[in-house]
């Protein structure tokens, strides 16, 4: 699993709170009249006096608490003694008040009256009401900073009552729990952020904030999970484990053959020889017997591990199916749910992971895909990792490395089918690479064509008198440059060659054609080569020799 760079949850937070400081003090610089469309009627002389005491209470800030209290006993007896708890301006007036006090639940009441009475007044009191939340979570965050995280969060359940649909003071209270260390409680509070924005377009950028950061917050939680780091280890184990019984069983079964045929045909070795083909047969059987015990164990332990990271990644896995499930074109979470698919041993899961990114995400970049793809199959999750690749490919064919790490993925999958295409594209880009050519020799030997497969092992083998090696291809805006080395694989010298390479976008067209001399080479002789080609839209290359 690869770590992304985000904005850390404190470092949010104090944007927020610059934010709202600027928002509080804007608000608060003097006391107007509702704005238009709102109109209210004050025909009320204890409504009056009421306004008139907020004015003074915000014009006066020496006679600011004295006010206040003025204006809130006369706007509550106009509704209480005067019957005025149908006039919206009463109530209105009275949200006002609870603003200037820091009175988020008396706001919110007044203000919900005031706009079921004045629907036109719904936007002008929205602006006090975010005025409030605003110096509500900025006053969070200041006592928070002192150490009250109580009092921080009060503070902030108080913004979340004031605006239930806007997550950010839920948001808010996740990275300060973050920010501590406590990832169960900030995770907690991303998710009620992330379903308190619901479906409401304005807070869309901001619920998936907060739903990724909750993802972010578990997938954290199990990195490095001890039964993942064994399971790849026991993966990268196996094919060689396989390999060493396969050859053993096929030595075993040569000599177990050969005594068979003496048996039929009533021969007999000489004692000396009989003594040296039981110790070998019996060493190669006992080879073969502690070979499958190894295999049996290791199988044996990637199910324990798959089971135990199963019920590990739960939690993860979870939140980001939940997340991919709003936003199914987000190629992070995808690729970090694919990878916990896998790693747990869900490979069909993780496969479809990719398969669904691609039928969402119609712009995808390959290179988005490409990493995530080869770090799977060189951990040894093939399925998933080939359907990564072939996805990316889809997009850029002509990425060499993507190309490798594909067909290495169908060759251990033994694929039958999609390998050999696979390695004939890669070869077509490498000609001159023993790698590649072998693919292509197992591809065919998928297949049960021999000769070809034995053709293409003598060229790897024999056949290549130098051999390229590309060791780095790095594009850019710009152009791209490649690093390669040109090796002699020969007892003698080689012959001057001259390499073309290729440079192309990804339909294919070439973008820039470099050129190489490469001079005679001794004996397991190396040399380096470094090229730079100009132009836009390069995502592969290709070369030939001459």
């Amino acid at each position: 699993m690869r770590a992304v760079a985000r904005l850390t949850p404190f470092a949010l937070a104090i944007v927020l709170m610059g934010a709202s400081r600027v928002a509080g003090l804007a608000a608060q610089e003097s006391f107007g009249p509702p704005q238009a469309p709102c109109q209210l009627t004050q025909s009320n002389s204890k409504i009056n006096n009421g306004i008139q005491a907020l004015k003074t209470a915000v014009e006066k800030p020496d006679q600011r608490a004295t006010q206040l209290a003025q204006a809130r006993k006369a706007l509550t007896d106009a509704i209480v003694q005067d019957g005025q708890s149908g006039n919206p301006a009463a109530w209105y007036y009275l949200g006002r008040h609870a603003v200037l006090a820091g009175d988020a639940a008396a706001a919110d009441t007044a203000f919900a009256r005031a706009a079921s009475l004045a629907p036109a007044c719904v936007a002008d009191i929205a602006t006090y009401r975010d005025e409030l939340w605003g110096r509500l979570v900025n006053d969070a965050l200041t006592v928070s900073q002192d150490g009250k995280l109580d009092s921080a969060l009060a503070l902030l359940h108080a913004a979340a009552r004031l605006e239930p649909h806007n997550p950010k003071a839920f948001a808010t209270a996740a990275a300060l729990y973050a920010s501590r260390g406590n990832d169960d409680s900030a995770y907690a509070y991303y998710r009620l952020a992330g379903r308190s924005a619901g479906d409401d377009t304005t807070y869309a950028s901001d619920k998936r904030e907060a739903l990724s950061n909750a993802w972010h917050l578990l997938v954290r939680k199990v990195q490095g999970h001890p039964a993942a780091q064994r399971a790849a280890r026991v993966r990268g184990s196996l094919d060689s484990l396989q390999r060493a019984i396969t050859a053993d069983s096929i030595v075993l079964a040569r000599l177990v053959g050969s005594s068979q045929s003496r048996k039929a045909r009533g021969a007999k070795l000489a004692p000396a020889d009989q003594q040296l083909f039981t110790r070998d047969s019996t060493a190669r059987a006992q080879a073969v017997a502690r070979g499958r015990s190894a295999l049996a164990a290791a199988l044996q332990q990637l199910a324990a591990d798959s089971t135990a990271l199963t019920a590990a990644f739960a939690p993860a896995i979870g939140a980001l199916n939940e997340y991919v499930a709003a936003f199914p074109a987000d190629v992070d979470a995808a690729t970090t749910l694919a990878t916990l698919y896998a790693q747990s041993g869900h490979g069909n899961q993780a496969a479809a992971v990719f398969d669904s990114l691609g039928a969402h995400a119609k712009n995808l970049d390959p290179d988005a895909l490409f990493g995530p793809g080869v770090r799977l199959v060189g951990q040894g999750l093939y399925q998933p990792g080939a359907r990564a690749l072939a996805l990316g490919l889809a997009r850029n064919p002509y990425r060499r490395e993507a190309l490798f790490s594909l067909a290495i993925a169908y060759y251990q999958l033994h694929d039958s089918t999609a390998l050999l295409p696979a390695a004939q594209r890669l070869a077509a880009l490498d000609p001159l690479n023993r790698a590649s050519l072998k693919l292509v020799a197992a591809g065919w030997d998928f297949r049960r064509e021999r000769d070809s497969a034995k053709a293409y092992v003598a060229r790897a083998d024999t056949g290549i008198a130098v051999e390229i090696a590309v060791v780095s291809f790095i594009p850019d805006s710009a152009g791209a440059g490649i690093a390669g080395l040109a090796t002699n694989l020969k007892a003698t010298p080689s012959k001057p060659a001259h390499l073309t390479v290729e440079l192309l976008d990804v339909g294919g067209q070439i973008v820039a054609t470099l050129t190489q001399d490469l001079p005679a080479l001794s004996p397991r002789q190396s040399q380096a080569f470094d090229l730079k080609a100009s132009g836009r839209g390069i995502a592969g290359w290709r070369y030939r020799a001459s």
